[in-house]
């Protein structure tokens, strides 16, 4: 029987960040969990937005993974921060390569906002658990992580299987609050809890009110 495939993406470096630690994560995340019974690819996006348009429909169109894992970094993030929600926004923001996006929405005739599938609260409170700092958010910007992930949500509403964004804090060398290995471990234990929750079905009863209460405002 074929392994699930796991897609891991980060981005490449981008203005004010000219090391991107999501994209090396992604890729050594591939290499170390290789031999677990599911099948890695690591890939480093670009982070323009023509490239991801391009790219990421691509890479889950030819793997057809199980599950697709994101990894982004933000300058903010003291921690994990699984994100539950993509919204149809674009920030008019230039890109590595000094373009900005052509209109302000991902998809003309698409949903306002697309949440995961996954149970992010739950998720977020057994990285927790493992001594990972780590919390569950409702936004993931408006930037080009937002965009990758609408994108991303969208399709599996199509054609199946699940993907969550994981924004990642700079590295402890970035003047970051993580090193780099507490970094990597960390998405370790994110990857082994979302294939467990895919491959179990979805959360239970408790979980789908852990999940209800932390969406209220």
């Amino acid at each position: 029987m074929a392994r699930p495939r796991v897609l891991l993406t980060g981005f490449g470096p981008f203005p004010g960040v000219p090391e991107n630690p999501s994209g090396w994560q992604a890729e050594t995340l591939a290499v170390t969990t290789r031999g677990h019974g599911w099948e890695p690819h690591g890939a480093v996006l670009p982070t323009e937005w023509a490239a991801v348009a391009a790219l990421a429909p691509r890479l889950q169109a030819e793997l057809q993974p199980l599950v697709t894992i994101h990894f982004g970094v933000s300058a903010r993030a003291t921690g994990l921060r699984l994100e539950r929600t993509a919204h149809n926004r674009a920030e008019p923001r230039a890109d590595a390569c000094g373009v900005k996006p052509d209109s302000r929405t991902i998809s003309r005739d698409g949903a306002a906002r697309i949440e995961t599938r996954l149970p992010i609260a739950a998720l977020a409170a057994r990285l927790r658990a493992k001594g990972h700092a780590a919390r569950a958010s409702h936004s993931c910007g408006r930037y080009l992580c937002n965009f990758l992930y609408y994108h991303s949500l969208a399709r599996t509403q199509r054609e199946g299987g699940d993907a969550v964004f994981v924004h990642v804090p700079l590295t402890r060398a970035q003047g970051g609050t993580l090193h780099q290995d507490a970094l990597l471990f960390a998405a370790e234990d994110t990857l082994l809890l979302v294939l467990e929750a895919v491959q179990t079905g979805r959360p239970n009863a408790a979980h789908r009110a852990d999940e209800a209460a932390e969406a209220r405002p």
